[in-house]
């Protein structure tokens, strides 16, 4: 289950000298207050979503919601708004996020560049997952090879999904008759997609 939601923290107070309590009447007994919301899931802050804001009299305790101000309460405070900053760490969901995508993506690269070494040194026991052109998915088992060529082993199963082709990927699938791929055949199915992922 995903928990999300949206959080206040308070971020600026500033006790007022001239405004006067609507309430009781008081001068000066007005502390106005600013908050920052920010979104949040699974209670990492993800980035702030806007301000809000309050007053509080210290004399007769009744507190104010921004539309409840007086003109001159709310001009006020929309000032000491305009002055506030919140705390970074309200972005930190965002720098998670993307600390995961730089990663993911140096991770990415690292898996090509193995790939690369695979599809150019093939050895016997590399698995070539593969699209076939029924739009489905299945998987070659390299079983020797040769200077020019690879020799492969078919799964006799095949899979509509691509996430879900490492179900299919078991010894007692593949057929006991091989046949053989050039070398040069082999990268050009690589390079075009047809080949989409060598496990080793």
């Amino acid at each position: 289950m995903i928990i999300y939601g949206s959080k206040a923290v308070h971020i600026k107070s500033e006790q007022s000298k001239t405004s006067i309590c609507p309430s009781c009447g008081t001068q000066g007994s007005l502390t106005l207050q600013v908050f920052r919301r920010h979104a949040h899931i699974f209670w990492i802050p993800l980035f702030p979503i806007g301000k809000k804001g309050m007053s509080q009299c210290h004399h007769c305790k009744n507190v104010l919601e921004t539309k409840e101000m007086s003109e001159s309460i709310r001009r006020e405070y929309n000032n000491l708004k305009n002055k506030a900053k919140g705390p970074i760490w309200q972005f930190s969901g965002l720098g998670i996020i993307a600390v995961l995508i730089a990663w993911s993506s140096y991770a990415s690269g690292e898996d090509k560049k193995l790939e690369l070494e695979y599809i150019a040194s093939p050895v016997n026991g590399d698995i070539y997952e593969y699209k076939i052109e029924t739009s489905s998915y299945s998987t070659l088992k390299v079983i020797s090879v040769s200077k020019d060529s690879v020799f492969v082993s078919p799964n006799e199963y095949e899979i509509s999904k691509k996430s879900r082709i490492y179900r299919i990927n078991k010894p007692e699938n593949y057929s006991e008759l091989s046949y053989g791929i050039s070398k040069s055949k082999l990268k050009e199915m690589y390079h075009s997609g047809e080949i989409f992922d060598i496990n080793r």
